[in-house]
C-alpha cells in the first residue's frame, strides 16, 4: 500500500479489464455534439477522410461504423445503426439494395453513397462511371489503339446484352462506357478482353493480368476498373518483361495517392472524391436542418490524370 501525503493509507485498487470502446470520432468540443454516422462495407479512407473533414467544417462530429459482407449487408445491420445516436446517416453500399431500397426509409435523414439505385427514397451522391470510362477509352482509341482490355468485370459479362440494360452497379456502368467508346467510333468490342475479377485489389490485378496474358495476345492497352487492380497489373506486365507504356499502356480509376508514385506513374481517372464527400455532407445536413424537398442525386465530374503509364500526355 502507498502512503498518502495526509498520512492516511490508501487501499489497493483492483484492475478492471475494460472492453475496447467503439470507434467514435468526435471532432469538436461541444457538450452535446451533433453527429453524422458514416456507415458502409469496409468504409475506406478515400471516402471517410473527406467526409470527416467537411463535417468538421460544418461543426458536426462523425461516427464511423462498418458492416460485413454476409447476409443482406446493410439491411441486416440496421438495428445497430440505430444505436449510433447520430442526427443523420451516410450509407455506402457495394451491392444492390433489397426490396427497392426499403432500408433507406429511416427516422433520421439518409444520404446514399455509391453506384446502386436509391429508388428515389433518399438523396444520393455517385460518380460518373459510364461517362468517365467512355472518355478515357475514347482517348486511347483516338490515338490509334485498337486492342484495349478491361480488367474488373463481373463473371458472366460475355456480351453487350449482359450489361446494356443495367441501371446501376459499378462494373456494369463502367463496362457500358467501355463499349460505348468503341461503338461511337464504329468499332466492335472483342469480349475476350473483358476480364472478370471479383477481388478489386493489387493481388487480383496480378492474377487477372497473368490469366489474360496466358490465354490471349497482349493488348495494346489495359483499362483497370480501379487503381489497386492497375498497380497489380503493372507489376505482372513488368515481371513478364513488357514495357509500360512502350508495349502496353495502362489506365486506372480513382486517382488514389499511390497512383502517382508507381513506376511508371499511373494514368488514372479522378472522380473528384472530395466533391463527392462534400455534397454527401452538405445534402445530409440540409435534411437535418429541415429541408424537405424531393430526393436529389448528385454526380461528380471527373478528370483523366495523364501520367507516364500511357502515351496520352506526349
Amino acid at each position: 500500500m502507498d502512503e498518502c501525503p495526509s498520512g492516511l493509507r490508501s487501499t489497493p485498487r483492483k484492475r478492471v479489464r475494460r472492453k475496447p470502446p467503439r470507434v467514435r470520432i468526435s471532432l469538436h468540443p461541444q457538450p452535446s455534439p451533433r453527429s453524422l454516422a458514416l456507415r458502409g462495407l469496409c468504409v475506406g479512407a478515400v471516402a471517410a477522410l473527406p467526409v470527416i473533414e467537411f463535417a468538421k467544417q460544418r461543426e458536426y462530429g462523425v461516427i464511423i461504423n462498418t458492416y460485413g459482407s454476409g447476409g443482406m449487408g446493410l439491411a441486416d445491420n440496421i438495428e445497430e445503426t440505430y444505436r449510433l445516436g447520430a442526427d443523420g446517416w451516410i450509407f455506402f453500399t457495394e451491392r444492390a439494395l433489397e426490396n427497392k431500397g426499403e432500408v433507406l426509409q429511416q427516422p433520421c435523414p439518409v444520404v446514399l453513397g455509391g453506384d446502386y439505385l436509391s429508388y428515389g427514397k433518399c438523396d444520393q451522391v455517385t460518380m460518373p462511371n459510364t461517362e468517365a470510362v467512355r472518355f478515357a477509352v475514347g482517348r486511347l482509341l483516338d490515338t490509334g489503339v485498337r486492342t484495349i482490355a478491361v480488367i474488373g468485370a463481373l463473371p458472366g459479362m460475355h456480351g453487350w446484352e449482359d450489361v446494356h440494360d443495367q441501371r446501376d452497379g459499378t462494373q456494369s456502368l463502367r463496362i457500358q462506357g467501355y463499349v460505348q467508346a468503341h461503338e461511337e467510333r464504329g468499332l466492335t468490342v472483342d469480349w475476350r478482353y473483358v476480364i472478370p475479377l471479383l477481388g478489386w485489389n493489387q493481388h487480383g490485378g496480378v492474377q487477372a493480368a497473368a490469366s489474360m496474358l496466358d490465354s490471349l495476345p497482349c493488348p495494346q492497352a489495359v483499362l483497370c476498373l480501379n487503381d489497386a487492380i492497375a498497380l497489380g497489373a503493372i507489376h505482372e506486365l513488368q515481371r513478364r518483361g513488357l514495357r509500360v507504356p512502350a508495349d502496353v499502356q495502362l489506365i486506372g480509376f480513382d486517382n488514389v495517392p499511390e497512383s502517382e508514385y508507381s513506376v511508371p506513374a499511373l494514368t488514372t481517372i479522378d472522380p473528384h472524391v472530395d466533391d463527392y464527400a462534400k455534397h454527401a455532407v452538405d445534402m445530409l445536413i440540409e435534411r437535418i436542418e429541415g429541408y424537405s424537398g424531393p430526393a436529389r442525386t448528385y454526380t461528380t465530374d471527373f478528370t483523366v490524370v495523364e501520367r507516364a503509364s500511357t502515351k496520352l500526355a506526349r
